[in-house]
C-alpha cells in the first residue's frame, strides 16, 4: 500500500486549509496570465468536415502552435459522455482501499500502465506534481481489458459498450 496520502485523500479531510509549501510551484514555474485574451480562441476542429491529410495537418498545426485544441463532431453522444462522468466520478468517491487494490492499481515497474494511479514527481526544486488517475484504453474495442475495471460502478463497463 501507498504511504503517502494521495491528493483526493488530502483533500477530503476537511481539515486542509492551505496547499501544502511542497506543492506550490515557483513563481518562474507558475501562469503569469490567468485572464482571458480578448480575441484569442482556441483552434476548434472538426473531425467530419476535413479528413485524411488535412485534418492530420490541422490537428498538428494547433498542436505545435497552441500545445491543445477543441475537436467537435466526434461522434460522442452527450449522454455517454455524462455517463462516463458520473461513473468517474462514482469510482474517485470510493474509499482509497477499494481503489488501491492490486486488480485496480496499475504498476508502471511491471509494464501495467492501466488502472488507478499516482503521478507524484518532483522537479528540480523538490516541488511535487501530484495526479490520481484511472487510465484505461477504451479502442479499439480489442485491445479493452475490462479486468482491470471495477465491477462498482459496474456501469463503467455499460457505458463504455
Amino acid at each position: 500500500m501507498m504511504r503517502t496520502k494521495r491528493v483526493q485523500a488530502l483533500a477530503c479531510t476537511g481539515n486542509l486549509k492551505e496547499l501544502p509549501e511542497k506543492f506550490i510551484q515557483p513563481a518562474d514555474e507558475q501562469p503569469d496570465n490567468t485572464q482571458p485574451l480578448e480575441g484569442v480562441t482556441v483552434p476548434v476542429i472538426s473531425l467530419t468536415e476535413c479528413g485524411g491529410d488535412l485534418l492530420v495537418k490541422e490537428i498538428h498545426k494547433a498542436c505545435s502552435k497552441w500545445g491543445f485544441l477543441l475537436h467537435k463532431d466526434h461522434g460522442i453522444s452527450f449522454g455517454l459522455i455524462e455517463k462516463l462522468q458520473k461513473v468517474g466520478m462514482e469510482f474517485f468517491k470510493q474509499p482509497q482501499k477499494e481503489k488501491e487494490k492490486k486488480k485496480y492499481a496499475n504498476d508502471p515497474s511491471i509494464g501495467k500502465f492501466e488502472g488507478y494511479g499516482t503521478k507524484m514527481t518532483k522537479n528540480l526544486d523538490e516541488k511535487v506534481e501530484w495526479v490520481d488517475y484511472f487510465s484505461h484504453i477504451m479502442s479499439p474495442p480489442s485491445k479493452v481489458d475490462y479486468q482491470i475495471w471495477p465491477p462498482n460502478p459496474f456501469i463503467l463497463q455499460a457505458s463504455q459498450q
